[in-house]
């Protein structure tokens, strides 16, 4: 799968994507307590599974403005180039960024633009574990040439807390925005000085 970006389509995602982090847990095999006790042996590394993977390919959606810790981070790829319409397949995958978190679920949501045809409701997820991906696909039908955004809603309830947060999926279709014009570099010429 292949990411297609547009020059200058997405500069505010770089310092997104500097700060992807994906936390692992470990844990030990010995049992405290217990003197003189046969050792358990450890437990063996967890090998990721099919589900586990995360596309080298996403890049991070952007983050709506929200207090307190980041419980969430979402990533996505599109499955081909955006054309006016051509359906256009999104994945999406939801890092948990907490062990405390008691549910995940949410919403996708797009703008005049785009008409959502599969994926507008992320299934629940009871206890999530954190830095394991929670993969969703949509699908959306551009409708005419533009930018547009997908936006992801991700609501978390963690200690009888409810919050959400909504991330941006910026979406090009068509030409994009024209680059600026080039600065001319034949410097300009002045009207000769009138005779005296």
């Amino acid at each position: 799968m292949r990411m297609y970006l547009r020059r200058g389509g997405f500069n505010n995602l770089g310092p997104a994507l500097a700060a992807t982090v994906t936390l692992l847990g470990c844990g030990s095999g010995e049992t405290p307590g217990i003197a003189g006790g046969a050792a358990k042996p450890a437990a063996a590394p967890r090998k990721a599974q099919p589900g586990d993977v995360v596309s080298p390919n996403m890049v991070s959606a952007v983050g709506g403005a929200r207090t307190g810790p980041a419980s969430v981070q979402v990533k996505f790829e599109l499955r081909q180039r955006p054309d006016v319409g051509q359906p256009l397949d999104i994945d999406l995958v939801i890092l948990p960024g907490s062990s405390s978190l008691d549910r995940l679920y949410g919403r996708v949501e797009v703008a005049d633009g785009l008409q959502l045809t599969e994926g507008a409701q992320i299934a629940p997820t009871d206890r999530p574990v954190e830095g394991a991906p929670i993969h969703h696909s949509i699908r959306v039908l551009p409708a005419r040439d533009g930018i547009f955004t997908v936006n992801a809603v991700v609501s978390v309830d963690s200690a009888g807390q409810s919050s959400s947060q909504t991330f941006s999926i910026p979406i090009i279709v068509g030409p994009g925005p024209p680059l600026p014009a080039k600065p001319s570099s034949t410097p300009a010429t002045r009207p000769a000085a009138a005779a005296r």
